[in-house]
């Protein structure tokens, strides 16, 4: 499972990472499809940043002023808080001659504890007067003053060392200042209106003028930027850092450190010529990830190019070689493999750099995780079920019961479970998946799993005793619509809103219902993504389970797919009904319920709707050409959960307002 961590989470986006969710580990996950473009390359560089000490650990506040603001800003806290606040406005004077190129401006008279201010303005306006000057007088004086007059400048002043070091061609020196700015900014925590030291790292990656230098200071920046979540930034330098990469010649390897060659490498996953160059260097701690890249993509010999050069002991390595041995059907050889694997496991500690997003797990998950992969891949489904269970793997056990083993395959597994769904709490089920699920909540979410199922089966009776209790009463209440709506001696209108009543109950409670835990619905994040890393078509199950795979598809097989069943019950329950206003009622609420998704089963309602006689919401219809929007009353009617008798439901249509706005 800790394997997996890097498998899956690698691939991921950066805006995944960093806003996502945590989804957990998966054996089976195949992300060939997402590959190409979700290769997180500044995430890449971020981890070589770090692991070769480019970047330390301080993200540093971001700029939220301009320079003017923050000279008043800065002034008016320590004036505030040591005196000279009646200076305020002279100071602002001063300084706004200042940035407005009047070199002569005659300084300001302060304390000390203001001197700062004042002798920064001074060296501003003499390196303006002399383009040559690099180190202006009064900033020396400001670094010589005692640290606690200094709090507020001394970033700057390192900062703009820095610059006037990098337009006077001394790239080495700019660097040192950089340095200075952002120790200066650590210590000082006064940085917070310019950002001065957060800005450094763009500042010294440009400076630089020897190509190697200049890619470490790249790979710097875009890793910091990539940690502070500065997208704009990171992009910016990640973009130069590319074409810098591309200039550098292959002949420019032999003076590269190992830092730059890994984002060499990174930049340069599938090329033949420059995967040859590596075998004369020292091994790299990313050549196993770019061999899992290029194994994903299907091209092996480029894995097994960049498998040559890796360790024998490296985690990620030996894992690879595990899954080509057994994609090749050298059982023998992939089980030696697995066993070195899980030998390498039980006895490293070095799992930060490979294994940075992961959690640790047990070597019994280990073992029983990838026995399931073997299982699935020779289509013994129950089997690999039952080993992703003893793994804890939920995602890998989820997608195995939910579609490549039969029903009641399903139902005599759970019914040996201790716990299901229908003897929990709410509170039980308000855990977080993690690497390794505990035995209990991955039993109640089986449970729960299989009740849906059985529910889109057809086989609803049978699934009461698999539902979370608060849910169980939610379908009971949906059977006795249903079962009204079927009853002769109702009037139609009477069985129309009872039908109406089975359809608002599978529309806003469809996902608890009859939900696919993963695709297309995705119960298991309550619907709010679409695609948690698990699916068929992102697996590595075999092809002989696709029937099967298919029959246990939702119908239809689509994402929210409930909703167009609720449609569906909704512009039946129209059907029957007699009342006119009553099915404008419920043919308005079934195309709102899939317009936006399915527009051309929509219009379906819609049409007939439109064509309703002397009704005022079909009027609207016709003239908006579409679904108008509902009136206060409808909205209440459209919403509710509860039975609602034909009277309420045409009331709230007969009385639609057709005035302006409408």
């Amino acid at each position: 499972m800790m394997i997996r961590q890097t498998l899956i989470l690698l691939l991921l986006a950066a805006n995944a990472l960093a806003c996502g969710p945590y989804f957990p580990a998966s054996y089976l996950s195949n992300d060939d499809a997402y590959f190409i473009e979700n290769i997180n390359i500044s995430e890449e560089l971020s981890l070589i940043a770090e692991e070769y000490g480019l970047i330390g650990e301080t993200v540093y506040p971001r700029g939220q002023y301009t320079s003017a603001e923050a000279e008043r800003i800065d002034f008016t806290d320590k004036a505030t808080q040591l005196g000279g606040l009646e200076l305020k406005d002279d100071f602002i004077t001063y300084a706004e001659a200042i940035r407005a190129g009047d070199t002569n401006a005659i300084a300001l008279e302060v304390p000390e504890h203001l001197q700062e201010f004042v002798l920064y303005l001074e060296g501003t306006a003499a390196f303006r007067s002399d383009p040559d000057l690099i180190r202006p007088e009064a900033w020396d004086r400001i670094l010589e003053l005692d640290f606690s007059n200094r709090l507020y400048r001394t970033v700057w002043v390192y900062y703009m060392l820095g610059n006037l070091s990098a337009n006077h061609g001394a790239p080495d020196e700019a660097s040192t200042y950089y340095a200075a700015c952002r120790s200066a900014a650590e210590k000082t925590r006064k940085d917070y209106a310019l950002g001065l030291a957060h800005a450094s790292y763009k500042r010294d990656y440009l400076a630089q003028t020897n190509l190697m230098k200049r890619l470490s200071r790249g790979i710097a920046a875009v890793g910091y930027y990539h940690r502070a979540f500065d997208p704009n930034q990171t992009r910016f330098c990640m973009d130069h850092l590319r074409l810098d990469i591309k200039t550098a010649s292959e002949s420019d390897l032999e003076n590269a450190d190992a830092a730059i060659l890994e984002a060499m490498a990174v930049f340069n996953i599938g090329n033949e010529n420059f995967i040859a160059q590596l075998g004369r260097y020292p091994k790299l701690k990313v050549s196993s990830r770019l061999a899992w890249f290029m194994y994903k993509q299907g091209k092996i010999d480029k894995a097994a190019a960049y498998l040559e050069h890796c360790p024998e002991n490296d985690m990620l390595a030996n894992w690879l070689r595990y899954r080509m041995a057994q994609r090749l059907g050298r059982t023998q050889e992939a089980i030696d493999q697995l066993k070195k694997w899980i030998n390498e496991l039980r006895v490293t500690e070095r799992v930060e750099f490979e294994l940075t997003y992961g959690e640790p797990v047990s070597q019994q998950s280990a073992i029983h995780g990838n026995l399931g992969t073997l299982f699935a891949t020779q289509g013994q489904m129950m089997d690999a079920l039952a080993s992703f269970v003893e793994a804890e793997a939920y995602l890998d056990a989820a997608l195995i019961a939910e579609r490549y083993v039969s029903t009641d395959e399903l139902k005599r597994y759970v019914d040996t479970f201790p716990h299901r769904a229908v003897y929990a709490s709410p509170g039980d089920f308000n855990h977080h998946f993690h690497t390794e699920t505990a035995p209990e909540y991955l039993q109640l979410r089986l449970s729960y799993l299989l009740a849906r199922r059985l529910f889109r089966d057809g086989r609803t009776e049978e699934a009461i005793p698999y539902y979370p209790p608060e849910i169980t009463k939610i379908l009971q209440t949906y059977l006795h619509a249903r079962q009204e709506a079927d009853h002769l001696f109702n009037t139609p209108n009477v069985r129309a809103a009872h039908l109406y009543h089975a359809a608002r109950i599978l529309r806003w409670k469809g996902m608890e219902l009859c939900g696919t835990e993963l695709h297309p619905d995705y119960t298991v994040v309550n619907g709010l993504f679409s695609w948690v890393g698990m699916d068929d078509e992102h697996s590595i199950l075999p092809d002989q389970n696709a029937t099967l795979y298919d029959q246990s598809a939702p119908v239809p097989n689509v994402r929210f797919h409930y909703r167009q069943r609720a449609a569906d019950l909704a512009g039946c329950a129209a059907a029957l009904s007699w009342d006119r206003h009553q099915k404008a009622m419920m043919l308005w609420s079934a195309g709102s319920w899939i317009k936006d998704r399915d527009p051309e089963a929509a219009d379906i309602h819609y049409k007939k709707l439109a064509r309703l006689p002397f009704q005022p919401l079909a009027k609207a219809a016709d003239k908006k050409r579409w679904f108008p929007e509902p009136s206060p009353m409808m909205d209440y009617v459209f919403r509710n959960e509860d039975y609602l008798p034909p009277k309420s439901i045409a009331k709230a249509t007969r009385q639609y307002d057709l005035g302006p706005g409408r």
